[in-house]
């Protein structure tokens, strides 16, 4: 059960969701209830109308758990998601011999490693996976492999 704004609030994107003109919404609210403004409606006029809207097509998604859930399980991909993709599709090109992930992880290694022992730090990366906390190191690699598809792109073509 929804509050009486709530319900008005509903009903407004139901009629714009919907696509209808304000004199068929205004009939509508007359036919069903006697009162051609929601404002001046019970919460029980209110729920026959929305019940109305619905039975036109009007699919009610207000705080729904499964609409929640169903936002959450669309993450957005990651760099290193982005790097594994690109490392593939230049395998299946031909650019690269080796699309496993092993020789993924050495050239990320033989690029990011040698930036950190320059900057004095002494934590190496092992795996392209332990590229997702640092955004900057992660694109540095991406970028690379982008630059090798089009300098392997621009002799072919």
């Amino acid at each position: 059960m929804y509050t009486k704004p709530k319900y008005i609030q509903l009903i407004h994107i139901a009629k714009q969701k919907l696509g209808m003109d304000e004199l068929a919404y205004r009939t509508m609210l007359a036919h069903l209830t006697g009162k051609n403004s929601t404002k001046q409606m019970t919460i029980s006029e209110l729920t026959k109308v929305l019940s109305e809207l619905e039975g036109k097509g009007f699919r009610n998604t207000a705080n729904k758990a499964v609409h929640s859930a169903r936002k959450s399980k669309t993450t957005k991909p990651t760099i290193v998601d982005k790097i594994r993709v690109l490392w593939r599709a230049m395998h299946k090109q031909g650019i690269i011999r080796d699309g496993s992930d092993t020789a993924l992880d050495q050239f990320a290694r033989n690029i990011v490693n040698v930036e950190l022992v320059k900057k004095g730090n002494n934590v190496l990366i092992m795996t392209v996976a332990g590229l997702n906390g640092d955004n900057k190191l992660a694109t540095q690699v991406l970028e690379r492999l982008k630059q090798w598809q089009k300098r392997v792109e621009g002799k072919n073509g």
